[in-house]
């Protein structure tokens, strides 16, 4: 290392800047090496106060990790360049610690072991493992006592031994055994269960005519591994220990002219002696990093080193099938034992024919030319002695050719094949491993999530190639995220968006992404420099049906089941859905509910260009219907006993149902979609979708020419989404309307809602006398519709609200008898049902009826009622539920941190839904803001501010378990309601814990 500046890691913690050491303490030691372990990437000052503290409170707001930068930026550059600090640089969300060519010793260590791996010549190979062995000075970060040194220096330790093992390997090559057999000894012993060192010392003391030595070390190893580990040794120590004790000529040390002639090809420790010259250029070097692919880097080397020799790694278009294919071929090429012969390469997305497959292998491999019904043969005799990785790139649009690779495969024992593909070979032996778009940040994410996610880590990284200087700010985070969830985290759209960073900042670059995946870098392949070009190339490869599939998928949201599929495509239609599957073009979850199947969003909106209008209208036509007879199914269970599974099931079908009535507005089908906004709307009360749902609803209401029927339900959907919202004016208006139409044309069943409705606006609005006038008028008409009706359910809604208006205007002493007889028909109704809205309404309200006289009878009804709240996913009424809760606790005498969560969980859910939703509910908000008040007080603000902030983070069946005091017995999460246990009617599942919904 000849720079003028030098950071040394491989010893203890050393900086010299034009010749001189840098005195550093300990706390500026530490900070160098949590730079250094991450050297060239951004290291956020959340992860280095981490790493100097362990923990230990300081965070990235603390003063303290600023000046310690400053403090070390002076040390590494004590003269400041005029355009600023070159060496440690801040860039958001922290710094990054740039060092040039020869300027870190572990990063020149690295280097210096690929050169060695990647060299033809044995010789020059040697001398450049000589030179990294040489930059070690002691254990890594040897001064360093923080926990991320250490896993450093473990990573790095296991490099060092990698490369003795590798100038071991290549000194038995060079005829250096005498040498070696003096040199190893001690290495062994400090590493006896390393078993390439071993074999090499076996080999190296037979070598040296010490055969009685060679014997005693293998049996010492094997002892050893048979004491501490209870195994014996691996397969290629057996087999040396096999040829000492024969003295198979196989071992004699090769002559002096005879060493291996091959790219980075090594003799096996056992010494094969005819193994062919391969000559070959190294596998090709990425030109930026392999991100977020920690996972599946770690699961392809398992499969290889558990025994799997043909694992096809299979994906959609773009989503760096062949990125993680190079790096697991140079990983597992690194092992010199397995495969001494190296890696090779070959790429099949220029060939058009499947018998150009074999003669391009063969060419690779530095056999010349193959070709004729004896190609395979010949290939196969020519590699069944190399111990080789092939990788196979692209072979998705030559699959004839599959089996050709796999008697490859069983010809030549030591031979692996990693094929990158869209679709798997389905041959004997192969084993796939499904690569998947880089994970995307969660909706409730905070910034720092959102940085932290791969997808969104990778389109930054790229986005600095282009502009160095790019950052993103505070204000575009949740911009930046909603850009790579466009693109589905697939990591060739997300670097060709990159890439338009230098004219495009992300606000713009969301609005025009299709722009933005119209261009790419000219050193790809043609047919990856745009998605669209990628996307094509795997639509050519499809035949005639699966093809017209694809394009008919262009007109679903959110995926897909089979059953629905067949109603919109028609019995049939599995084959070519099977080849989509195969072709890596749609995806399958298998779910407790059955596969569901579905589309990367860039993949949809390629399927939408391909659509013509004529055939867009077609399948948007069957595709309303099918999702229309599915939400008219559902709708009636949302009032009975199976209205969890069904709201559950509905929840999927979602983005799929709102598809369904856009494509209907825009083509002008009033009809079918006024059905679906009313299959839908006690859907999106009940699960907190009102703005979509009001925004739904809107849309449909404003077509001309609606049937009068269902005029009225789009009214009365609309009406509730306005009243849940909090605009109780605008939904008497609608409502009004509604009732008005209904009376007119004879619908009794609009009629009974329209009533019903216009009697909680004016409960909402504290009207309580015109809520108890309508109310009671509302009740007859609900009670004379059929059974098969929505009558029964607003029947015992009715009740429950009329005993709240009751209430309302009785106050303490007028409302009681009369409103809890109608809050226990309400709930009687509603238990025989199955029905947990009206149950939990009814409880809610009988738990204020008795809060002033039987504190404890209220809360088992609150307990009853939030474990029900949780089931269906109802979190705007899970949230009056635990501010009941909170009011009930403040004045206990127990742990006032317990309610203080519960308020802190009730303000989240509320601001979930964005409104409280039950306007028909008598709250008094000042009872508890007192209630908070107090509890502020017992807990102190510090401690009161922690625990509300704790329970805005709680997820919400811990919630559940929190309130109703978890670890009682109880049923399953979404079990039945139902039988009561005397007047208080709690049930089984009030005292178990729940899990939400959603």
């Amino acid at each position: 290392m000849t720079s003028a500046l030098a950071v040394r890691v491989l010893g203890p913690v050393e900086v010299d800047t034009a010749g001189q050491p840098v005195p550093l303490g300990g706390s500026l030691r530490t900070l160098l090496a949590a730079l250094a372990v991450d050297a060239g990437r951004v290291v956020s000052a959340d992860t280095l106060a981490d790493r100097l503290w362990e923990g230990g409170g300081l965070d990235a707001g603390s003063s303290t990790v600023p000046s310690y930068v400053s403090r070390l930026r002076r040390r590494l550059e004590p003269q400041r360049p005029a355009d600023g600090w070159r060496v440690l640089q801040t860039r958001a969300p922290g710094y990054r610690l740039v060092l040039g060519p020869g300027e870190l010793d572990a990063v020149e260590f690295r280097r210096l072991l690929g050169a060695a791996r990647a060299a033809a010549d044995p010789v020059a190979a040697r001398e450049a493992v000589s030179r990294a062995l040489a930059l070690w000075r002691g254990p890594a970060y040897a001064d360093v006592t923080a926990g991320f040194a250490r896993d450093e220096a473990a990573r790095l330790r296991e490099q060092q031994l990698e490369a003795e093992e590798l100038a071991a390997e290549l000194d038995l090559a060079l005829g250096r055994h005498r040498r070696l057999a003096e040199r190893l000894p001690a290495l062994v012993a400090a590493e006896p269960f390393r078993e390439g060192l071993r074999a090499s010392l076996v080999l190296a003391l037979y070598r040296s005519n010490r055969q009685a030595d060679a014997l005693r070390a293998y049996e010492q190893g094997r002892a050893l591994l048979a004491d501490a580990l209870g195994v014996d040794p691996g397969p290629q120590l057996r087999r040396l220990h096999e040829l000492v004790l024969r003295q198979d000529p196989e071992l004699d040390a090769p002559e002096p002219a005879a060493a291996p002639a091959g790219a980075g090809a090594r003799p096996a420790a056992a010494g094969a002696r005819e193994v062919p010259a391969v000559r070959r250029p190294a596998l090709p070097a990425p030109p930026t990093a392999l991100l977020g692919r920690d996972d599946d880097l770690a699961r392809v080397q398992r499969l290889v080193d558990e025994g799997a020799r043909l694992v096809t790694l299979t994906g959609t278009g773009g989503v760096g099938k062949t990125r993680l294919a190079l790096a697991a071929a140079r990983r597992a090429a690194a092992d010199g034992g397995r495969f001494r012969d190296g890696a090779v390469l070959v790429q099949l997305a220029t060939l058009d024919d499947t018998a150009a497959v074999l003669p391009a292998v063969a060419r690779a491999v530095g056999m010349g030319s193959v070709g004729g019904p004896g190609a395979r043969d010949a290939v196969a005799e020519h590699l069944r002695p190399l111990h080789l990785l092939l990788v196979l790139d692209n072979f998705e649009h030559l699959l004839d050719a599959a089996a050709d690779v796999a008697e490859l495969v069983r010809a030549c024992p030591h031979l692996v094949v990693l094929v990158t593909s869209r679709a798997p070979l389905r041959v004997d032996g192969e084993v796939e491993h499904r690569v998947e778009p880089l994970a995307l940040p969660g909706a409730a994410d905070g910034p720092r999530e959102v940085l932290a996610c791969a997808a969104v880590t990778l389109f930054c990284d790229r986005a600095r190639d282009v502009v160095p200087g790019f950052r993103v700010r505070e204000e575009d985070v949740h911009v930046v995220a909603d850009v790579c969830t466009a693109l589905a985290g697939i990591p060739l759209a997300l670097e060709l968006a990159a890439a338009r960073v230098r004219v495009l900042g992300p606000r713009d670059l969301l609005a025009r992404l299709d722009e933005a995946l119209s261009g790419g870098r000219r050193d790809l392949p043609e047919r990856q420099r745009t998605m669209q070009a990628t996307l094509d190339w795997s639509y050519g490869l499809l035949d005639e049906p699966a093809q017209r599939l694809f394009r008919r998928l262009g007109v679903f949201a959110g995926g897909w089941t089979l059953p629905v599929l067949e109603a919109v495509e028609g019995p049939g239609v599995l084959p070519a859905l099977e080849t989509l599957v195969e072709h890596s073009l749609v995806r399958v979850q298998h779910t407790e509910d059955g596969a569901r199947f579905s589309v990367l969003e860039p993949t949809r909106q390629h399927a939408r260009r391909l659509l013509g209008d004529a055939e867009r209208a077609e399948a948007a036509a069957a595709h309303a219907a099918a999702h229309l007879a599915l939400a008219e199914e559902a709708a009636p269970h949302y009032q009975r006993a199976e209205q969890v599974q069904w709201l559950r099931r509905l929840e999927r079908e979602h983005a799929n149902a709102l598809a369904a009535v856009d494509a209907c507005v825009a083509a002008g089908d009033g009809e079918t979609a006024g059905r679906l906004v009313w299959a839908l709307w006690l859907f999106w009360w009940m699960h907190g979708h009102l703005a979509v749902g009001r925004r739904t609803a809107s849309a449909v209401a404003g077509l001309p020419h609606l049937p009068d029927r269902v005029r009225v339900r789009v009214d009365l959907a609309l009406g509730a989404m306005l009243f849940a919202q909090g605009e109780h004016h605008e939904a008497e208006a609608v409502w009004g309307r509604a009732r008005e139409l209904s009376a007119a044309t004879a619908d009794a069943e609009g009629l009974a809602h329209a009533s019903a409705g216009l009697g909680i606006t004016a409960l909402a609005r504290g009207e309580a006398a015109t809520a108890v006038e309508r109310l009671t008028a509302a009740l007859p008409l609900a009670a004379a519709l059929p059974a098969g009706s929505d009558g029964p359910w607003l029947e015992s809604l009715g009740n429950v609200w009329l005993g709240t208006a009751l209430t309302a205007l009785g106050g303490a002493e007028g409302g009681g008898a009369p409103a809890r007889a109608r809050f226990e028909a309400g709930l009687r109704l509603s238990r025989a049902r199955g029905d947990r809205l009206t149950t939990f309404v009814a409880l809610f309200n009988l738990a204020q009826a008795e809060a002033p006289r039987d504190p404890r009878a209220a809360e088992r009804f609150l307990h009853e009622g939030t474990v029900l709240s949780a089931q269906v996913g109802d979190l705007a009424n899970l949230s009056h539920f635990l501010d009941a809760l909170v009011v009930l606790a403040a004045d206990g005498g127990g742990d006032a941190a317990r309610p203080a969560v519960l308020l802190g969980a009730a303000r989240a859910a509320r601001e979930t839904v964005g409104s409280d939703v039950y306007g028909f509910y008598v709250r008094d908000d000042a009872q508890l803001a007192a209630a908070a008040d107090r509890l502020r007080e017992r807990l102190g603000g510090e401690r009161f501010a922690a625990a509300v902030a704790a329970g805005r983070a709680l997820p919400a069946e811990e919630v559940v378990r929190l309130a109703v005091g978890g670890g009682e017995p109880g049923s399953e999460p979404g079990g039945e309601p139902g039988g009561g246990t005397g007047a208080l009617g709690v049930t089984a599942a009030a005292a178990g814990p729940a899990t939400a919904a959603r």
